[in-house]
């Protein structure tokens, strides 16, 4: 049989082994693996740290502090094999007006700083605009090469976004990313595992009423 060449061997073993950390790692809140069924996935958390607080149909709910950060942890869950599709990080803190859009604009900093720059901006209204579109041609074609604050800041993130979306990132695959401020004046950061949202959507369209209840509701 042909052997390969040495370097292509050494390229399959690259993205063998490195491919699979980024997917793990983009499946984790804090560190903590989020794939899995909702009760051992609540498990570590709750070994963490973070206490149960509820269980319900569809979502539970943690509280405690996460990366020194006093905030509810909510996991979505398939019906039927009951994996977690979604987790949602909700402030504790509800910040004032005249501060909120500053830790707003700190914590889509951080997350682009941990994984890429932001994709979509959702203003208030609804309307979205590509964060490419806001940023020179020769940043947005390598935005690696500029520090994630010149091209992260308030002049591209204005007060008037509402939500920021990082859905089809380069080496996170199976991840997407939202970010937004909530009227309250809470930050929540929400992360999909992107094949356990499809499984989630193909379980529900199996139960009786397409997921439904009796009423139709």
């Amino acid at each position: 049989m042909k052997k390969y060449p040495t370097l292509f061997r050494l390229l399959c073993l690259f993205l063998l082994v490195f491919g699979g950390q980024n997917s793990a790692i983009a499946q984790r809140i804090n560190m903590i693996d989020i794939i899995g069924d909702v009760d051992s996935v609540t498990a570590a958390f709750t070994k963490s740290g973070l206490k149960l607080v509820a269980q319900n149909k569809e979502d539970y709910r943690l509280v405690g502090k996460m990366a020194g950060e006093n905030i509810e942890l909510r996991f979505y869950f398939t019906p039927v094999s009951r994996v977690v599709f979604k987790g949602i990080v909700i402030t504790a803190k509800a910040y004032a007006p005249d501060s909120l859009d500053a830790e707003y604009l700190a914590r889509v900093t951080k997350i682009s700083k941990r994984y890429i720059i932001p994709e979509t901006l959702i203003m208030a209204d609804g309307s979205t605009v590509k964060f490419a579109s806001k940023l020179p041609p020769a940043v947005a074609a390598n935005p690696t090469a500029s520090p994630i604050e010149t091209i992260v800041n308030a002049n591209n993130i204005p007060p008037s976004v509402q939500k920021i979306a990082w859905e089809n990132m380069t080496y996170f695959t199976n991840l997407k990313l939202y970010c937004s401020k909530r009227a309250d004046g809470k930050i929540i950061t929400e992360y999909v595992v992107k094949d356990n949202e499809v499984r989630y959507n193909s379980e529900k369209a199996m139960l009786p009423g397409g997921g439904k209840d009796e009423l139709g509701f």
